[in-house]
């Protein structure tokens, strides 16, 4: 942004003729470049009276010389145009009496931006009209550009702040002239393009209407084509109706023939269901007693299985019988007897191993009595020499003959208690063998009671299979002993 503390007035900031008709000249027209679009903006023009106005705001430079234009023109009135031109002279006059710290680029810049910041209508633009009193002559004024100046003011509560001065001018007659000239060409090709587009759109017309009048001929040909099938349609609707009434009414008299043989077949099948009816309740009434009856049989043959031990000879005669079962049968006594066996063989062994327990305890008590006897034997020797070694003062003659017989005796007893030490082992042997097998019984009370367990519940699960098959036998066999009945 410009920088600027106080409100300035330009010295004497010229913008001669020769700047302003570079934009008027047709051979630079190439070379002018807008800075911003055309854009509306309200002025306030500032003199003896104050008032505002839109009007239009032109922002152009020309790159080849450092020239910038800016261009009011009244919306309502374009022949009121004012013209403010800035070259490089210029604008180091403006920098020097309004402070600016940017070059002309910069100063483009910040125009641009002064022009957006108006149109949003953060700035107002103010057009301030020259005042008679320091612009007397028609010479200064000639120098003073008109003396109009377009300030961009920002307004504040304290004091306005004026931002940006450019010396302004009015256009003269023939720039006014030549821009109305563009803006006249313009309108110009704009109109003769909307002729080329009306002749095209009624091209268009024209040929929409004669297809249209095709269409219609098209239209009015195909009504009377459909009015005459329409004709032609009903004609044999009408017979194809009639058609369909004759059919109706002989289908109508089938079916009451039909609806007749339907209700003397349905009263016939009613009887037929009423019978059916009695006869069903006939059959319920038996299957009640039949039920009855069963839970009877159930509770007989619940007492039957006890007896079913003392029944197994009426077993064999049904195995004989039912001939189907034979296999399944005798794969299962070749299982009971292969259970038998194996309880028989551990019956056995458990009989073996109480044999050798009992010889192994006769030998484990003979082997105690004769160890008995020895200590017994030992006692009396030491007895005896106890009873020498007090007659040794007495009879130092035999002591030689008794230190021999004690020697002899003392290796017999060492013989002895190795032979016992050795037996001792081997009962020790024999206990271990002992606990094994006692273990091996006690698995075997343990697996047998298992065993016997399954074989009896599988002869359980045989026996309510027999019982089914003489339940099925009995039910199968009283229709068979009813029928018996009735033809006897």
């Amino acid at each position: 942004m410009f920088h600027n503390q106080n409100q300035y007035l330009p010295r004497s900031l010229p913008s001669s003729i020769v700047e302003d008709d570079c934009f008027v000249n047709v051979n630079n027209s190439k070379h002018i470049e807008c800075i911003i679009p055309t854009a509306e903006i309200m002025v306030t023009f500032r003199g003896n009276t104050q008032f505002q106005r839109q009007c239009y705001v032109y922002a152009e430079k020309i790159d080849l010389k450092e020239l910038i234009q800016l261009r009011l023109t009244e919306k309502c009135d374009q022949r009121k145009m004012y013209i403010s031109t800035v070259d490089s002279n210029s604008f180091q006059e403006l920098k020097q009496d309004q402070s600016l710290h940017v070059s002309f680029s910069g100063f483009v810049e910040n125009l641009i931006h002064l022009l957006k910041e108006c149109h949003a209508g953060n700035l107002e633009l103010n057009l301030q009209e020259p005042q008679k009193d320091k612009c007397a002559s028609s010479s200064v004024m000639n120098n003073c550009g008109d003396g109009y100046q377009l300030q961009f003011v920002e307004r504040r509560s304290f004091k306005n702040l004026v931002h940006l001065s450019l010396p302004t001018r009015k256009a003269p007659v023939n720039v006014v002239l030549f821009y109305m000239n563009n803006i006249l060409e313009a309108i110009q090709k704009k109109f003769m393009h909307q002729e080329k587009d009306n002749q095209q759109l009624q091209n268009e017309i024209f040929t929409r209407n004669q297809k249209i009048e095709i269409l219609d001929t098209e239209c009015k040909k195909l009504r009377e084509t459909i009015i005459e099938s329409a004709r032609n349609l009903n004609q044999q609707h009408a017979e194809e109706i009639h058609q369909l009434q004759e059919k109706i009414r002989t289908s109508n008299e089938h079916r009451q023939q039909e609806n007749d043989k339907s209700r003397n077949t349905i009263s016939a099948l009613q009887k037929q269901i009423d019978q059916i009816v009695l006869e069903k309740q006939s059959m319920h009434n038996d299957k009640v007693q039949e039920e009855k009856r069963n839970a009877m049989l159930n509770e007989e043959l619940s007492e039957l299985k006890i007896k079913l031990s003392k029944l197994k000879e009426s077993n064999d005669k049904l195995h004989q019988e039912i001939s189907i079962l034979k296999n399944s049968e005798r794969k299962h006594d070749m299982h009971l007897q292969d259970c038998r066996k194996e309880a028989n063989d551990l019956k056995d062994a458990l009989k073996k191993v109480e044999k050798t327990r009992a010889d192994l305890m006769a030998e484990l008590e003979a082997e105690k009595k004769i160890s008995h006897t020895k200590r017994q034997a030992l006692e009396i020797a030491t007895e005896e020499i106890s009873k020498a070694n007090q007659i040794i003062l007495k009879q130092s003659q035999e002591l030689n003959k008794l230190k021999k017989v004690i020697s002899w005796r003392t290796e017999v007893a060492l013989q002895q208690e190795q032979t016992i030490t050795a037996k001792n082992l081997q009962i020790k042997q024999r206990d271990g063998q002992i606990d094994f097998l006692k273990q091996t019984v006690d698995a075997l009370r343990i697996e047998l009671p298992k065993e016997l367990d399954s074989m009896r519940k599988y002869a359980t699960a045989l026996d309510a299979k027999y019982s089914e098959q003489i339940a099925s036998m009995q039910t199968k066999l009283k229709p068979l002993e009813r029928d018996h009945k009735k033809t006897g």
